[in-house]
């Protein structure tokens, strides 16, 4: 009961604090294991990605170093640590830029320890590449802030700061160049051969989800493709149209043979629909065509032995999102369920219970099944006499009250190796889980979990 509530939080926070001293325990053990092994490498590549581009460009540089002769260590910016620097000659970034000047996530963690711990860093050289869009108020804020951090430790600059709008070759080049001319390169690379290929795709179905929500109407949309393209779960489709180009997270896989979405309607202040949201849920005809292409999205892709498929063996994963950000959880349990990995708990947050239940009758189905081993739903408008009807447990508030009222099973999860993947709103629920989950949980424990691709995120 939601009287007991206090209670409830406080027995479990005695318990999470016993499993998670186990838990750091063993993660320290870990870590000065790893420590032990590093490699050698004084040359390090470090990127922090939101898209990919910023990875794979980090990725091709470290191979045509390896090609070249040198030896080189290509690390997330988050698992740089003011030891690692320090034993370093030269560091190399690759960063793009989110939101208002914030890291990627894989490298949020890396500029507040650096400011934090200020270390000595004379005998380190490096440089930055920074991906941005000059559309955005901040463009390249977070390279810039880095740049500003690394200055700061008395690192030295290798090579100026290169700005890159809209992934333009021709800047990309000019930081090329620069590291030909300081030696660590023989010849140019080719650091991003990816070409982008535009489907078309037939719209063959779309329902109103959410009729008499208090919330925007919530569509599912469903696009048939004309010709096989690749995708898995995670990835992001963006649709091309009047020129311009909006992403959606992709609900199905691709066994399925469909694209499909969850869409929201989104209204500016004159009343108009938004362009992408407008035209996939109420201008395009059924069978008329659109023009979609996708986006990998490895930082949210899950955790494996390889690239980009989960492992064959069951992980737990802890999948938890609100609105529309259901479409790129659900591709996830399809993947799962797929592969026969069961250890499934999703935490999902919408508006009234009486409208706002999207997708339903398939969560309730994979809860029975045990495909879903728990299935928590909270609702932001409702009260406790509004949930009877509600499968799996139910509750008032957002998802990260659920959180604090699941703390318990939550650090039993992560104690036995489980996966944290978030979808959904970067303002609000994102953030605010975040932060609940370091009072939970402790914020090293947090970006340790983050460093090892165990806490994924693909918020907006």
């Amino acid at each position: 009961m939601l009287s007991a509530a206090p209670l409830i939080q406080a027995g479990a926070l005695v318990l999470v604090w016993i499993l998670f001293t186990l838990w750091c325990f063993r993660k320290v053990l870990t870590r000065a294991r790893a420590s032990a092994q590093q490699s050698s490498a004084t040359l390090l590549v470090a990127y922090a990605s939101e898209g990919g581009a910023a990875e794979s460009i980090a990725q091709r540089l470290t191979e045509s170093l390896h090609q070249q002769g040198r030896e080189a260590q290509l690390l997330t910016l988050n698992q740089i640590t003011s030891a690692r620097l320090i034993k370093a000659k030269t560091l190399l970034v690759v960063t793009s830029t989110y939101g208002a000047g914030e890291a990627p996530d894989n490298g949020r963690f890396f500029l507040p320890e650096l400011i934090s711990t200020t270390p000595e860093l004379s005998n380190l050289s490096y440089s930055i590449l920074g991906l941005g869009d000059t559309e955005y108020e901040h463009f390249c804020g977070f390279a810039l802030a880095l740049n500003t951090a690394l200055e700061k430790c008395g690192a030295t600059t290798l090579a100026p700061l290169v700005e890159v709008d809209k992934l333009h070759p021709v800047a990309i080049d000019l930081w090329l160049d620069q590291l030909i001319e300081h030696g660590l390169l023989t010849r140019r690379p080719v650091l991003d051969s990816r070409t982008q290929r535009i489907h078309s795709a037939r719209l063959i179905g779309r329902r109103h989800l959410n009729p008499g929500s208090p919330g925007a109407p919530v569509f599912e949309v469903h696009c048939a493709p004309h010709d096989a393209f690749d995708w898995c779960a995670g990835d992001i489709a963006q649709l091309h149209l009047d020129g311009q180009m909006r992403e959606y997270s992709i609900a199905s896989t691709q066994n399925e043979g469909v694209l499909k979405f969850l869409v929201r309607e989104q209204t500016s202040a004159n009343g108009e629909l938004g362009l992408g949201s407008g035209w996939l849920c109420k201008h395009a005809e059924l069978q008329s065509e659109s023009q979609f292409s996708v986006r990998s999205n490895p930082s949210f892709h899950c955790p494996d032995h390889g690239p980009d498929r989960c492992p064959d063996t069951a992980q737990k994963l802890i999948l938890i999102g609100n609105g529309s950000g259901l479409a790129g959880l659900r591709a996830h349990l399809k993947e799962r369920e797929s592969n026969k990995q069961h250890d499934n708990w999703l935490i999902y947050g919408e508006r009234s219970p009486h409208t706002d239940r999207h997708w339903d009758e398939t969560l309730s189905d994979w809860l029975e099944i045990g495909h879903l081993t728990y299935l928590d739903r909270s609702f932001s408008r409702a009260g406790d006499t509004d949930l009877s009807s509600v499968v799996g447990n139910a509750y008032p508030g957002y998802v990260q009250n659920v959180v604090d009222y699941q703390a318990e099973r939550l650090a039993q999860w992560l104690s036995e190796g489980a996966i944290i993947m978030v979808c959904g709103s970067r303002d609000g629920m994102a953030s605010d889980l975040d932060q609940r989950l370091q009072t939970l949980l402790g914020a090293e424990a947090v970006a340790q979990l983050s460093t090892e691709g165990r806490y994924r995120r693909d918020v907006y």
